[in-house]
Protein backbone atom coordinates (compact mmCIF):
# COMPACT_ATOMS: atom_id res chain seq x y z
CA UNK A 1 0.00 0.00 0.00
CA UNK A 2 1.27 3.34 -0.96
CA UNK A 3 2.94 5.80 1.64
CA UNK A 4 1.82 9.17 2.41
CA UNK A 5 4.32 11.75 2.89
CA UNK A 6 3.90 14.71 5.19
CA UNK A 7 5.73 17.95 5.09
CA UNK A 8 5.93 20.06 7.90
CA UNK A 9 5.04 23.81 7.21
CA UNK A 10 7.78 25.15 9.40
CA UNK A 11 10.13 22.71 8.57
CA UNK A 12 9.74 20.67 5.42
CA UNK A 13 10.82 17.14 6.01
CA UNK A 14 14.10 16.11 3.64
CA UNK A 15 13.67 13.26 0.90
CA UNK A 16 13.19 9.44 2.38
CA UNK A 17 10.58 7.38 3.37
CA UNK A 18 8.45 8.66 5.71
CA UNK A 19 5.47 7.47 7.28
CA UNK A 20 2.41 9.28 8.13
CA UNK A 21 -0.75 8.07 10.05
CA UNK A 22 -3.35 8.75 7.82
CA UNK A 23 -5.15 6.84 5.49
CA UNK A 24 -5.47 7.97 1.43
CA UNK A 25 -8.27 9.96 0.71
CA UNK A 26 -11.36 7.71 0.77
CA UNK A 27 -13.41 6.87 -1.70
CA UNK A 28 -16.47 6.52 -0.31
CA UNK A 29 -18.56 5.52 -3.90
CA UNK A 30 -16.13 2.06 -3.92
CA UNK A 31 -15.73 1.35 -0.43
CA UNK A 32 -18.83 -0.43 -0.29
CA UNK A 33 -17.19 -3.02 2.74
CA UNK A 34 -17.60 0.31 5.12
CA UNK A 35 -20.08 2.11 3.69
CA UNK A 36 -22.83 1.94 1.76
CA UNK A 37 -23.40 4.90 -0.76
CA UNK A 38 -26.52 5.51 -2.86
CA UNK A 39 -27.21 8.28 -4.83
CA UNK A 40 -31.39 10.12 -5.20
CA UNK A 41 -32.31 11.69 -8.14
CA UNK A 42 -35.87 12.71 -10.23
CA UNK A 43 -36.27 10.93 -14.02
CA UNK A 44 -34.59 13.65 -15.18
CA UNK A 45 -31.11 12.94 -13.56
CA UNK A 46 -31.50 16.04 -11.13
CA UNK A 47 -30.47 15.10 -7.72
CA UNK A 48 -32.27 15.70 -4.93
CA UNK A 49 -31.11 16.85 -1.48
CA UNK A 50 -32.68 16.25 1.60
CA UNK A 51 -34.52 12.92 0.61
CA UNK A 52 -34.99 10.80 4.08
CA UNK A 53 -33.20 7.02 3.62
CA UNK A 54 -34.19 4.50 5.99
CA UNK A 55 -33.18 0.98 6.39
CA UNK A 56 -34.77 -0.54 9.78
CA UNK A 57 -34.22 1.68 12.42
CA UNK A 58 -31.51 3.96 11.04
CA UNK A 59 -32.10 6.91 8.65
CA UNK A 60 -30.25 9.46 6.88
CA UNK A 61 -31.21 12.51 4.34
CA UNK A 62 -29.48 13.16 1.44
CA UNK A 63 -27.14 16.26 1.11
CA UNK A 64 -27.24 18.80 -1.61
CA UNK A 65 -25.49 16.21 -4.21
CA UNK A 66 -28.42 13.43 -4.01
CA UNK A 67 -25.97 11.45 -1.79
CA UNK A 68 -26.42 9.48 1.24
CA UNK A 69 -23.40 7.28 3.78
CA UNK A 70 -24.76 4.83 5.84
CA UNK A 71 -21.68 3.74 8.10
CA UNK A 72 -21.68 0.20 7.91
CA UNK A 73 -23.84 -1.93 6.26
CA UNK A 74 -27.23 -1.23 7.47
CA UNK A 75 -29.66 -3.97 8.63
CA UNK A 76 -33.27 -4.31 7.57
CA UNK A 77 -35.34 -6.18 5.01
CA UNK A 78 -35.97 -3.33 2.73
CA UNK A 79 -34.42 0.05 1.80
CA UNK A 80 -37.23 3.30 1.74
CA UNK A 81 -36.84 6.44 0.09
CA UNK A 82 -39.52 9.40 0.42
CA UNK A 83 -38.93 13.04 -0.71
CA UNK A 84 -41.50 15.68 -0.96
CA UNK A 85 -43.31 15.57 -4.10
CA UNK A 86 -41.91 11.90 -5.08
CA UNK A 87 -43.55 9.02 -4.61
CA UNK A 88 -41.93 7.02 -2.17
CA UNK A 89 -40.03 3.48 -3.25
CA UNK A 90 -38.84 0.31 -1.38
CA UNK A 91 -35.94 -1.69 -2.57
CA UNK A 92 -35.49 -5.26 -1.02
CA UNK A 93 -31.66 -5.20 0.34
CA UNK A 94 -31.27 -8.60 -0.59
CA UNK A 95 -31.94 -8.13 -3.85
CA UNK A 96 -29.18 -5.06 -4.27
CA UNK A 97 -25.55 -5.78 -5.56
CA UNK A 98 -23.21 -3.98 -2.60
CA UNK A 99 -20.03 -4.04 -5.33
CA UNK A 100 -21.80 -1.29 -7.01
CA UNK A 101 -22.90 2.38 -5.73
CA UNK A 102 -26.99 2.54 -5.79
CA UNK A 103 -28.40 4.85 -8.07
CA UNK A 104 -32.49 5.34 -7.00
CA UNK A 105 -34.57 7.35 -9.47
CA UNK A 106 -38.09 8.89 -7.84
CA UNK A 107 -40.66 9.95 -10.16
CA UNK A 108 -43.09 12.52 -8.93
CA UNK A 109 -46.40 11.79 -7.61
CA UNK A 110 -48.28 12.38 -10.42
CA UNK A 111 -46.84 9.56 -12.59
CA UNK A 112 -46.50 6.17 -13.31
CA UNK A 113 -43.90 3.88 -11.17
CA UNK A 114 -41.74 1.85 -13.53
CA UNK A 115 -39.04 -0.03 -12.15
CA UNK A 116 -35.91 -1.50 -14.38
CA UNK A 117 -33.11 -3.95 -12.61
CA UNK A 118 -29.74 -3.13 -14.13
CA UNK A 119 -27.24 -5.13 -12.14
CA UNK A 120 -27.43 -4.29 -8.97
CA UNK A 121 -28.62 -0.64 -9.61
CA UNK A 122 -32.08 0.60 -9.30
CA UNK A 123 -33.76 3.23 -11.80
CA UNK A 124 -37.07 4.13 -12.52
CA UNK A 125 -38.71 5.37 -15.90
CA UNK A 126 -40.56 7.95 -16.50
CA UNK A 127 -40.87 11.49 -18.58
CA UNK A 128 -40.22 13.46 -15.84
CA UNK A 129 -41.20 17.01 -15.25
CA UNK A 130 -42.12 18.87 -17.84
CA UNK A 131 -39.53 22.23 -18.30
CA UNK A 132 -41.13 25.41 -16.85
CA UNK A 133 -42.14 27.78 -19.12
CA UNK A 134 -41.85 32.05 -19.41
CA UNK A 135 -39.13 33.77 -19.84
CA UNK A 136 -35.32 33.12 -19.37
CA UNK A 137 -34.04 35.23 -16.64
CA UNK A 138 -30.63 36.93 -17.56
CA UNK A 139 -28.09 38.24 -15.29
CA UNK A 140 -27.82 41.74 -15.48
CA UNK A 141 -24.52 42.35 -14.28
CA UNK A 142 -22.95 45.41 -16.40
CA UNK A 143 -20.48 43.60 -18.25
CA UNK A 144 -19.50 46.57 -20.70
CA UNK A 145 -18.25 48.44 -17.70
CA UNK A 146 -15.58 45.73 -17.23
CA UNK A 147 -14.91 45.37 -20.94
CA UNK A 148 -13.87 48.57 -21.40
CA UNK A 149 -11.92 49.22 -18.49
CA UNK A 150 -8.53 48.48 -19.01
CA UNK A 151 -8.76 44.82 -17.24
CA UNK A 152 -5.54 43.82 -19.42
CA UNK A 153 -3.33 46.27 -18.44
CA UNK A 154 -1.51 45.09 -15.37
CA UNK A 155 -0.41 47.96 -12.84
CA UNK A 156 3.14 47.54 -11.42
CA UNK A 157 3.30 43.93 -12.73
CA UNK A 158 6.20 42.71 -15.02
CA UNK A 159 4.84 44.38 -18.03
CA UNK A 160 3.07 47.32 -17.69
CA UNK A 161 0.79 46.50 -20.81
CA UNK A 162 -0.67 43.28 -21.78
CA UNK A 163 -0.43 42.34 -25.59
CA UNK A 164 -2.76 40.16 -27.38
CA UNK A 165 -0.93 37.61 -29.93
CA UNK A 166 -2.57 38.26 -33.13
CA UNK A 167 -5.11 36.48 -34.74
CA UNK A 168 -3.87 33.15 -37.18
CA UNK A 169 -7.11 31.32 -37.67
CA UNK A 170 -9.89 32.18 -39.52
CA UNK A 171 -12.86 32.90 -37.03
CA UNK A 172 -16.35 32.62 -37.90
CA UNK A 173 -18.97 34.90 -37.24
CA UNK A 174 -21.72 34.55 -35.09
CA UNK A 175 -24.30 31.98 -37.33
CA UNK A 176 -26.86 30.03 -37.24
CA UNK A 177 -24.75 26.93 -37.20
CA UNK A 178 -24.41 25.55 -33.88
CA UNK A 179 -21.09 23.58 -34.57
CA UNK A 180 -17.84 22.25 -33.10
CA UNK A 181 -14.96 24.58 -33.77
CA UNK A 182 -16.69 28.29 -33.40
CA UNK A 183 -15.77 29.51 -29.53
CA UNK A 184 -12.69 31.25 -29.45
CA UNK A 185 -10.84 31.07 -26.03
CA UNK A 186 -7.22 31.77 -24.54
CA UNK A 187 -5.56 30.15 -21.97
CA UNK A 188 -4.27 31.77 -18.30
CA UNK A 189 -1.70 29.05 -17.07
CA UNK A 190 -1.04 30.68 -13.51
CA UNK A 191 1.50 27.81 -13.21
CA UNK A 192 3.70 28.86 -16.11
CA UNK A 193 3.29 32.98 -15.40
CA UNK A 194 3.72 32.60 -11.82
CA UNK A 195 6.20 35.67 -11.93
CA UNK A 196 2.78 37.54 -12.86
CA UNK A 197 0.01 36.08 -10.10
CA UNK A 198 1.70 37.85 -6.73
CA UNK A 199 0.58 41.25 -8.87
CA UNK A 200 -2.32 40.10 -9.37
CA UNK A 201 -3.56 39.68 -5.89
CA UNK A 202 -1.64 42.34 -4.39
CA UNK A 203 -2.78 44.79 -7.04
CA UNK A 204 -5.27 44.52 -9.77
CA UNK A 205 -7.21 42.24 -7.98
CA UNK A 206 -6.27 42.94 -4.32
CA UNK A 207 -10.16 44.53 -3.55
CA UNK A 208 -11.45 41.00 -4.48
CA UNK A 209 -9.65 38.47 -1.79
CA UNK A 210 -11.94 39.07 0.76
CA UNK A 211 -14.63 37.99 -0.70
CA UNK A 212 -14.06 35.12 -1.91
CA UNK A 213 -11.16 34.34 1.22
CA UNK A 214 -9.03 32.02 -1.31
CA UNK A 215 -5.33 33.15 -1.81
CA UNK A 216 -2.98 30.59 -3.60
CA UNK A 217 0.34 32.54 -2.66
CA UNK A 218 2.34 30.62 -0.51
CA UNK A 219 3.19 27.21 -2.98
CA UNK A 220 4.75 23.99 -2.60
CA UNK A 221 5.75 21.85 -5.54
CA UNK A 222 6.32 18.06 -4.31
CA UNK A 223 7.62 16.01 -7.25
CA UNK A 224 7.66 12.15 -6.74
CA UNK A 225 9.67 9.66 -8.87
CA UNK A 226 10.96 6.22 -8.60
CA UNK A 227 14.47 4.68 -8.53
CA UNK A 228 14.30 4.50 -12.02
CA UNK A 229 13.45 8.30 -12.43
CA UNK A 230 9.66 7.80 -13.56
CA UNK A 231 6.97 9.82 -12.37
CA UNK A 232 4.75 8.63 -9.63
CA UNK A 233 0.92 9.04 -10.32
CA UNK A 234 -1.64 9.24 -7.80
CA UNK A 235 0.36 9.55 -4.89
CA UNK A 236 -1.11 11.25 -1.90
CA UNK A 237 1.22 14.26 -0.16
CA UNK A 238 0.12 16.02 3.30
CA UNK A 239 1.33 19.40 4.09
CA UNK A 240 1.28 19.99 7.79
CA UNK A 241 1.84 22.62 10.49
CA UNK A 242 4.42 21.82 13.22
CA UNK A 243 1.97 20.24 15.98
CA UNK A 244 1.08 17.94 13.03
CA UNK A 245 -2.20 19.42 11.87
CA UNK A 246 -3.08 19.09 7.97
CA UNK A 247 -2.57 22.24 6.23
CA UNK A 248 -3.19 21.04 2.54
CA UNK A 249 -3.29 17.29 0.96
CA UNK A 250 -3.05 16.47 -3.15
CA UNK A 251 -2.12 14.18 -5.10
CA UNK A 252 0.59 13.53 -7.36
CA UNK A 253 -0.48 14.51 -11.05
CA UNK A 254 0.75 12.88 -14.42
CA UNK A 255 4.17 14.39 -14.28
CA UNK A 256 4.00 13.25 -10.19
CA UNK A 257 4.09 16.54 -9.26
CA UNK A 258 1.62 17.74 -6.79
CA UNK A 259 0.75 21.00 -5.56
CA UNK A 260 0.22 22.40 -1.97
CA UNK A 261 -0.81 25.55 -0.85
CA UNK A 262 -0.02 27.05 2.96
CA UNK A 263 -3.06 29.81 3.61
CA UNK A 264 -5.12 28.89 0.99
CA UNK A 265 -8.34 29.45 3.07
CA UNK A 266 -6.76 32.00 5.36
CA UNK A 267 -5.68 35.62 5.53
CA UNK A 268 -1.81 36.90 5.29
CA UNK A 269 -2.27 37.71 9.13
CA UNK A 270 -3.04 33.82 9.73
CA UNK A 271 -0.52 32.44 7.53
CA UNK A 272 2.59 30.52 9.31
CA UNK A 273 5.54 32.22 7.67
CA UNK A 274 8.29 30.24 6.79
CA UNK A 275 11.74 30.01 4.93
CA UNK A 276 11.61 26.47 3.42
CA UNK A 277 12.37 25.20 0.33
CA UNK A 278 9.17 25.35 -2.07
CA UNK A 279 10.25 22.37 -4.10
CA UNK A 280 10.66 19.10 -3.14
CA UNK A 281 11.97 15.33 -4.88
CA UNK A 282 11.22 12.60 -3.43
CA UNK A 283 12.25 8.80 -4.70
CA UNK A 284 10.23 6.19 -3.76
CA UNK A 285 10.45 2.14 -3.95
CA UNK A 286 7.60 2.09 -6.17
CA UNK A 287 7.21 0.48 -9.70
CA UNK A 288 5.19 3.45 -11.87
CA UNK A 289 2.12 1.09 -12.49
CA UNK A 290 -0.15 3.74 -13.97
CA UNK A 291 -3.14 3.15 -15.92
CA UNK A 292 -4.31 4.04 -19.22
CA UNK A 293 -7.84 5.14 -17.90
CA UNK A 294 -8.79 8.73 -17.76
CA UNK A 295 -11.86 10.79 -16.33
CA UNK A 296 -12.98 13.98 -17.72
CA UNK A 297 -16.48 15.63 -16.63
CA UNK A 298 -17.79 18.52 -17.76
CA UNK A 299 -19.81 20.51 -15.12
CA UNK A 300 -21.78 23.48 -16.69
CA UNK A 301 -24.02 26.43 -15.82
CA UNK A 302 -27.68 26.17 -17.65
CA UNK A 303 -29.27 29.42 -16.39
CA UNK A 304 -30.63 31.53 -18.69
CA UNK A 305 -27.77 33.95 -18.90
CA UNK A 306 -25.64 31.01 -20.47
CA UNK A 307 -28.56 31.12 -23.57
CA UNK A 308 -26.08 33.51 -25.90
CA UNK A 309 -23.76 30.47 -25.71
CA UNK A 310 -24.60 27.33 -24.47
CA UNK A 311 -26.24 25.89 -28.19
CA UNK A 312 -22.25 26.32 -28.93
CA UNK A 313 -20.92 24.90 -25.98
CA UNK A 314 -22.65 21.63 -26.06
CA UNK A 315 -21.80 21.08 -29.44
CA UNK A 316 -17.82 21.68 -28.15
CA UNK A 317 -18.58 19.29 -25.22
CA UNK A 318 -19.99 16.44 -28.11
CA UNK A 319 -16.15 17.07 -30.39
CA UNK A 320 -14.19 16.91 -27.08
CA UNK A 321 -15.82 13.23 -26.31
CA UNK A 322 -15.34 12.24 -29.50
CA UNK A 323 -11.85 13.37 -30.25
CA UNK A 324 -10.62 12.77 -26.93
CA UNK A 325 -9.65 8.74 -26.89
CA UNK A 326 -7.71 9.05 -30.52
CA UNK A 327 -5.74 12.31 -29.41
CA UNK A 328 -4.92 10.62 -26.14
CA UNK A 329 -3.27 7.64 -28.66
CA UNK A 330 -6.27 5.08 -27.48
CA UNK A 331 -5.99 5.99 -23.53
CA UNK A 332 -9.62 4.86 -22.24
CA UNK A 333 -11.54 7.57 -21.76
CA UNK A 334 -14.80 7.70 -19.47
CA UNK A 335 -16.41 10.94 -19.99
CA UNK A 336 -19.67 12.74 -17.70
CA UNK A 337 -21.64 15.70 -17.44
CA UNK A 338 -22.95 17.68 -14.55
CA UNK A 339 -25.61 20.95 -15.18
CA UNK A 340 -26.34 22.81 -12.37
CA UNK A 341 -28.39 26.16 -11.61
CA UNK A 342 -29.42 27.31 -8.04
CA UNK A 343 -31.42 27.21 -5.57
CA UNK A 344 -35.32 28.42 -6.05
CA UNK A 345 -35.09 26.83 -10.00
CA UNK A 346 -36.76 23.82 -11.59
CA UNK A 347 -33.75 21.52 -10.31
CA UNK A 348 -30.34 22.47 -8.32
CA UNK A 349 -28.37 19.84 -10.15
CA UNK A 350 -28.53 16.92 -12.82
CA UNK A 351 -25.49 14.02 -13.24
CA UNK A 352 -24.93 12.03 -15.99
CA UNK A 353 -22.23 9.76 -13.90
CA UNK A 354 -18.74 8.88 -15.62
CA UNK A 355 -19.37 6.18 -17.92
CA UNK A 356 -16.94 4.26 -20.70
CA UNK A 357 -19.87 4.64 -23.19
CA UNK A 358 -19.71 8.39 -24.66
CA UNK A 359 -23.39 8.31 -26.30
CA UNK A 360 -24.91 8.44 -22.87
CA UNK A 361 -22.80 11.27 -22.09
CA UNK A 362 -23.64 13.02 -25.59
CA UNK A 363 -27.32 12.84 -24.79
CA UNK A 364 -27.57 13.99 -21.04
CA UNK A 365 -25.69 16.76 -22.73
CA UNK A 366 -28.02 17.54 -25.57
CA UNK A 367 -30.95 17.49 -23.20
CA UNK A 368 -30.07 20.47 -21.38
CA UNK A 369 -31.33 23.98 -21.89
CA UNK A 370 -30.84 26.96 -20.63
CA UNK A 371 -33.65 28.81 -18.26
CA UNK A 372 -33.99 29.90 -14.87
CA UNK A 373 -31.10 31.85 -12.37
CA UNK A 374 -32.71 35.38 -11.76
CA UNK A 375 -30.23 36.69 -10.14
CA UNK A 376 -26.52 37.02 -10.82
CA UNK A 377 -24.50 34.11 -8.32
CA UNK A 378 -25.25 30.58 -9.17
CA UNK A 379 -24.69 27.07 -7.08
CA UNK A 380 -21.30 26.60 -7.73
CA UNK A 381 -20.15 24.79 -4.83
CA UNK A 382 -23.49 22.66 -4.91
CA UNK A 383 -22.66 21.62 -8.40
CA UNK A 384 -18.92 21.04 -7.33
CA UNK A 385 -20.11 18.54 -4.59
CA UNK A 386 -22.28 17.02 -7.06
CA UNK A 387 -19.20 16.50 -9.27
CA UNK A 388 -16.63 15.06 -6.71
CA UNK A 389 -18.89 12.56 -4.44
CA UNK A 390 -21.74 11.62 -7.10
CA UNK A 391 -19.88 11.38 -10.07
CA UNK A 392 -17.97 8.25 -9.68
CA UNK A 393 -14.33 9.21 -10.33
CA UNK A 394 -11.78 6.29 -10.39
CA UNK A 395 -9.66 6.87 -8.20
CA UNK A 396 -6.87 5.06 -10.01
CA UNK A 397 -7.07 7.21 -13.22
CA UNK A 398 -3.93 8.58 -14.51
CA UNK A 399 -5.92 11.97 -14.57
CA UNK A 400 -9.48 13.39 -13.43
CA UNK A 401 -10.02 16.43 -15.55
CA UNK A 402 -13.22 18.65 -14.59
CA UNK A 403 -13.80 21.40 -17.04
CA UNK A 404 -15.67 23.88 -14.79
CA UNK A 405 -18.05 26.09 -17.92
CA UNK A 406 -19.68 28.99 -16.09
CA UNK A 407 -20.55 33.09 -16.66
CA UNK A 408 -21.22 33.94 -13.01
CA UNK A 409 -19.54 33.06 -9.92
CA UNK A 410 -21.15 31.54 -6.73
CA UNK A 411 -23.01 33.55 -3.83
CA UNK A 412 -21.02 34.96 -1.11
CA UNK A 413 -23.17 34.14 2.31
CA UNK A 414 -20.31 32.53 4.82
CA UNK A 415 -22.06 29.33 4.46
CA UNK A 416 -21.64 29.30 0.36
CA UNK A 417 -17.97 30.32 0.68
CA UNK A 418 -17.56 27.67 3.17
CA UNK A 419 -19.07 25.04 1.25
CA UNK A 420 -16.85 26.17 -1.51
CA UNK A 421 -13.79 26.16 0.15
CA UNK A 422 -14.80 22.68 1.18
CA UNK A 423 -15.07 21.38 -2.22
CA UNK A 424 -12.01 23.30 -3.45
CA UNK A 425 -9.95 21.31 -0.65
CA UNK A 426 -11.30 18.26 -1.52
CA UNK A 427 -11.06 18.24 -5.16
CA UNK A 428 -7.17 18.48 -4.42
CA UNK A 429 -7.17 15.57 -2.18
CA UNK A 430 -8.50 13.50 -4.86
CA UNK A 431 -6.46 14.61 -7.62
CA UNK A 432 -9.40 15.99 -9.38
CA UNK A 433 -8.10 19.06 -11.63
CA UNK A 434 -10.54 21.76 -12.12
CA UNK A 435 -10.33 23.98 -15.47
CA UNK A 436 -12.67 26.81 -15.34
CA UNK A 437 -14.10 27.79 -18.77
CA UNK A 438 -15.37 31.52 -18.62
CA UNK A 439 -18.26 32.31 -20.23
CA UNK A 440 -19.56 36.16 -21.08
CA UNK A 441 -20.56 38.04 -18.14
CA UNK A 442 -17.96 37.42 -15.50
CA UNK A 443 -16.10 39.99 -13.95
CA UNK A 444 -12.56 40.77 -12.20
CA UNK A 445 -14.17 38.97 -9.23
CA UNK A 446 -15.18 35.85 -10.76
CA UNK A 447 -11.77 36.16 -12.68
CA UNK A 448 -9.76 35.90 -9.67
CA UNK A 449 -12.08 33.07 -8.28
CA UNK A 450 -11.65 31.08 -11.00
CA UNK A 451 -7.92 31.49 -11.09
CA UNK A 452 -7.52 30.67 -7.56
CA UNK A 453 -9.79 27.38 -8.00
CA UNK A 454 -7.06 26.62 -10.71
CA UNK A 455 -4.09 27.34 -8.63
CA UNK A 456 -5.59 25.34 -5.91
CA UNK A 457 -6.55 22.03 -7.89
CA UNK A 458 -3.30 22.05 -9.93
CA UNK A 459 -5.88 22.82 -13.12
CA UNK A 460 -5.14 26.18 -16.01
CA UNK A 461 -7.85 28.42 -16.74
CA UNK A 462 -9.81 28.88 -19.81
CA UNK A 463 -11.67 32.63 -20.93
CA UNK A 464 -13.92 32.61 -24.29
CA UNK A 465 -12.96 35.84 -25.85
CA UNK A 466 -14.92 37.51 -28.64
CA UNK A 467 -13.41 36.80 -31.77
CA UNK A 468 -16.01 34.19 -32.77
CA UNK A 469 -19.03 37.08 -32.63
CA UNK A 470 -21.20 34.28 -30.54
CA UNK A 471 -22.55 35.91 -27.28
CA UNK A 472 -22.50 38.91 -25.21
CA UNK A 473 -19.01 40.66 -24.72
CA UNK A 474 -16.48 38.46 -22.78
CA UNK A 475 -13.74 39.65 -19.98
CA UNK A 476 -10.51 40.32 -20.73
CA UNK A 477 -8.13 38.17 -18.54
CA UNK A 478 -5.51 40.08 -16.36
CA UNK A 479 -2.21 38.75 -18.51
CA UNK A 480 0.67 39.72 -20.04
CA UNK A 481 -0.43 37.77 -23.36
CA UNK A 482 -3.54 35.84 -24.55
CA UNK A 483 -3.36 33.60 -27.56
CA UNK A 484 -6.64 33.17 -29.28
CA UNK A 485 -7.42 29.30 -29.84
CA UNK A 486 -10.12 27.62 -30.82
CA UNK A 487 -12.07 26.18 -27.37
CA UNK A 488 -12.81 22.55 -28.70
CA UNK A 489 -8.55 22.32 -29.70
CA UNK A 490 -8.10 23.63 -26.05
CA UNK A 491 -9.83 21.27 -24.51
CA UNK A 492 -8.81 18.51 -26.34
CA UNK A 493 -5.13 19.34 -25.45
CA UNK A 494 -5.74 19.93 -22.45
CA UNK A 495 -6.63 16.69 -21.82
CA UNK A 496 -3.65 15.22 -23.74
CA UNK A 497 -1.47 17.04 -20.94
CA UNK A 498 -2.68 16.39 -18.23
CA UNK A 499 -2.73 12.19 -19.05
CA UNK A 500 0.55 11.77 -20.68
CA UNK A 501 3.13 9.65 -19.22
CA UNK A 502 6.41 8.09 -20.17
CA UNK A 503 6.00 4.29 -20.80
CA UNK A 504 7.27 2.30 -17.68
CA UNK A 505 10.66 0.51 -18.43
CA UNK A 506 12.88 -1.45 -16.16
CA UNK A 507 15.61 0.37 -17.80
CA UNK A 508 16.53 4.40 -16.93
CA UNK A 509 15.29 7.38 -18.96
CA UNK A 510 17.05 8.18 -22.03
CA UNK A 511 16.77 11.02 -24.29
CA UNK A 512 15.16 8.60 -26.94
CA UNK A 513 12.37 8.22 -24.89
CA UNK A 514 11.88 11.57 -23.89
CA UNK A 515 11.95 12.57 -26.94
CA UNK A 516 9.45 10.43 -28.71
CA UNK A 517 6.82 10.73 -26.26
CA UNK A 518 7.36 13.78 -24.83
CA UNK A 519 8.37 16.68 -27.25
CA UNK A 520 6.32 15.88 -30.29
CA UNK A 521 3.78 16.43 -27.53
CA UNK A 522 4.97 19.96 -25.66
CA UNK A 523 2.34 22.61 -26.74
CA UNK A 524 4.09 25.75 -27.08
CA UNK A 525 1.71 27.63 -24.63
CA UNK A 526 3.34 29.69 -22.90
CA UNK A 527 6.18 30.22 -25.64
CA UNK A 528 5.62 30.92 -29.12
CA UNK A 529 6.66 28.49 -31.49
CA UNK A 530 9.71 30.21 -32.37
CA UNK A 531 11.17 29.82 -28.95
CA UNK A 532 11.52 26.02 -29.60
CA UNK A 533 12.51 26.08 -32.77
CA UNK A 534 15.03 29.21 -32.70
CA UNK A 535 16.36 27.62 -28.98
CA UNK A 536 18.68 30.44 -28.83
CA UNK A 537 21.63 30.70 -26.25
CA UNK A 538 21.43 32.36 -23.16
CA UNK A 539 24.24 35.64 -22.77
CA UNK A 540 25.83 35.34 -19.45
CA UNK A 541 24.75 38.10 -16.73
CA UNK A 542 22.65 38.92 -14.28
CA UNK A 543 18.51 37.92 -14.80
CA UNK A 544 15.38 36.14 -13.65
CA UNK A 545 15.01 32.98 -14.95
CA UNK A 546 12.44 30.57 -14.62
CA UNK A 547 12.13 26.69 -14.99
CA UNK A 548 9.89 25.02 -16.62
CA UNK A 549 8.22 21.35 -17.62
CA UNK A 550 6.73 20.06 -20.90
CA UNK A 551 3.66 20.66 -19.43
CA UNK A 552 3.91 24.34 -19.11
CA UNK A 553 3.84 24.24 -15.58
CA UNK A 554 6.68 26.50 -13.33
CA UNK A 555 8.84 24.77 -11.92
CA UNK A 556 11.27 27.24 -9.93
CA UNK A 557 12.20 30.50 -10.29
CA UNK A 558 16.03 31.87 -9.75
CA UNK A 559 17.06 35.54 -9.46
CA UNK A 560 21.16 35.58 -10.41
CA UNK A 561 23.38 34.70 -13.36
CA UNK A 562 22.46 31.65 -15.63
CA UNK A 563 25.59 29.38 -15.12
CA UNK A 564 24.31 29.26 -10.94
CA UNK A 565 21.21 28.35 -12.39
CA UNK A 566 21.80 25.60 -14.37
CA UNK A 567 24.21 24.41 -11.27
CA UNK A 568 21.30 24.68 -9.02
CA UNK A 569 18.54 22.96 -11.03
CA UNK A 570 21.64 19.70 -11.44
CA UNK A 571 21.99 19.94 -7.66
CA UNK A 572 18.29 19.18 -7.20
CA UNK A 573 17.16 15.41 -7.55
CA UNK A 574 14.36 16.49 -10.66
CA UNK A 575 12.79 13.65 -12.79
CA UNK A 576 14.87 12.91 -15.85
CA UNK A 577 13.30 14.38 -18.85
CA UNK A 578 12.92 17.57 -20.87
CA UNK A 579 12.50 20.58 -19.12
CA UNK A 580 12.82 24.63 -20.15
CA UNK A 581 14.70 27.62 -18.99
CA UNK A 582 13.01 30.36 -19.50
CA UNK A 583 14.97 33.67 -18.72
CA UNK A 584 14.89 37.12 -18.91
CA UNK A 585 18.36 39.62 -19.16
CA UNK A 586 18.57 42.85 -20.36
CA UNK A 587 15.07 43.58 -21.95
CA UNK A 588 15.05 40.43 -23.98
CA UNK A 589 13.32 36.72 -23.38
CA UNK A 590 15.42 33.39 -23.82
CA UNK A 591 14.73 30.30 -23.87
CA UNK A 592 16.78 27.12 -23.53
CA UNK A 593 15.67 23.45 -23.26
CA UNK A 594 17.88 21.04 -21.17
CA UNK A 595 17.48 17.14 -21.15
CA UNK A 596 18.33 15.81 -17.69
CA UNK A 597 19.41 12.04 -18.27
CA UNK A 598 21.27 8.81 -15.69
Amino acid sequence: MKRIFTFFVVALVGVGSIRACMRKPQNLATDTMKVFVGYVQDTTQALLPNAEVTVGSQSVKTSWDGRFVFEGLPSGPKLTIRCEGYKPQKIELKDIDRTKPLVVALVPEAQKNKHKEDGGVYYTLGRGKSLRGGDAYYKTMATSATVESSADVMVDAVYEEAAELPHVLPYPSAANDVSAGKLTAGEVNDFAKWQLWPSIIDKTHKQFLNEWRLEARERYTVQVVNKRGYPIVNYPITLTDEHGNTVYQAMTDNTGKAELWNGLVMLNSERVTINEPRWKTIVVDEECDHTDEVDVLFVFDATGSMGDELRYLQAEMKDVIARASQATGGLTIRTGAVVYRDHGDEYLTRISRLTEDIKTTQSFIDKQEANGGGDYPEAIPEALMAALNSAGWNENARARIAFLILDAPCHQDSTTIALLHEQVLNAAAQGVRIVPVVCSGIGESGELLMRSIALATNGTSFFLTDDSGIGLPHLKPTTDSLKVEHLNDMLVRTIVEFSTMLQCSNDSLDEQIVHDQIVNNFVPNPFDAKDLENDPSIPHGEGVHYLVDVSGKLITIYEGSIEDFELSILSVRLPYGVYFIKTYIDGQWYTKKILLTP
